[in-house]
């Protein structure tokens, strides 16, 4: 038997820095959504623990976030057991998209099924945090809003099918960067009741990253493609999580499709939809 799971993206539709925390971290207050790009781990039976990554992941594979998050798994609930785990990406590296925490998450759902070892989610997390503050929320997708390192969850009402691409521009931004460029000052924190209450729709999607001036200050270029998709009439549009990522949103399928042909042959496009599930699993 083999067993596939697709790991969906995910994006930040509001993302409120609320100061810095003892640990070192940053406290968050966001609103977190999974759309539909995924990335694929395919599961089958070894002798050991091997990973199948794409090269310029990670600089060494036991680096990368899926072997680690297997390596952890493996040894404490099926020490005994070999399992190859194939990742085939297509979620950009380095973009505010969570492609990494996805792909965590996925092989710990994977490798819960597959081994059919059959731990509840909340097992799952206490590896999950232990490796990344995304990672809890991608064990389960859909709309959340998420506080403290973004760790902490609260399920919040699903948000309507809605229709959008992400651009990718020519550069990765790193996190710990981006960061590290944040200034407060002036900063205000957005409203995100709208979310909270379920009153979003598709003519109204209030969006917010507090860090896109330090993104932006970090590539100079990074507003020009803001500029590309406002002009292409979305409801919505903004940078997802630490960049450099660009989503937009439209009031229509057709809206949409014509914004895909406008973009696409010259800048790195992915149509999405809102989802209300961060992993998909299937048996072969």
């Amino acid at each position: 038997m083999t067993l596939r799971i697709k790991s969906a993206a995910k994006i930040n539709l509001i993302l409120n820095v609320l100061g810095r925390r003892q640990d070192g971290y940053h406290e968050l207050r966001t609103i977190l959504q999974s759309v539909s790009l995924y990335d694929t781990l395919e599961f089958a039976r070894a002798e050991r623990l091997e990973i199948d990554a794409p090269s310029g992941i990670t600089a060494r594979p036991e680096q990368n976030l899926v072997y680690r998050a297997a390596e952890i798994f493996l040894q404490k609930y099926a020490p005994a057991q070999g399992v190859k785990i194939t990742l085939t990406k297509k979620i950009p590296l380095a973009a505010g998209l969570a492609g990494g925490s996805t792909d965590c998450a996925g092989a710990l759902l994977g490798l819960n099924k597959f081994l059919e070892i059959n731990l509840p989610l909340t097992e799952l997390d206490k590896i999950a945090n232990q490796l990344g503050s995304d990672i809890a929320y991608c064990l389960r997708g859909g709309a959340y809003l998420a506080v403290g390192r973004g760790e902490t969850l609260q399920k919040i009402p699903e948000l309507p099918r809605l229709y959008g691409l992400i651009l990718q521009p020519p550069f990765a931004l790193s996190t710990a960067e981006v960061y590290k460029a944040y200034h407060p000052a002036g900063s205000k924190i957005f409203a995100d009741d709208v979310y909270i209450e379920g009153k979003i729709s598709s003519e109204s999607l209030p969006t917010h990253n507090a860090l896109w001036s330090a993104a932006s200050a970090l590539q100079p270029e990074l507003p020009a493609y803001r500029q590309l998709l406002k002009a292409t009439n979305p409801i919505a549009c903004n940078m997802s999580g630490s960049g450099a990522a660009l989503f937009a949103f439209y009031s229509d399928k057709n809206t949409r499709a014509a914004a895909v042909a406008t973009l696409s042959g010259q800048y790195e496009i992915y149509p999405i939809e809102t989802t209300n599930s961060a992993q998909i699993i299937s048996e072969n």
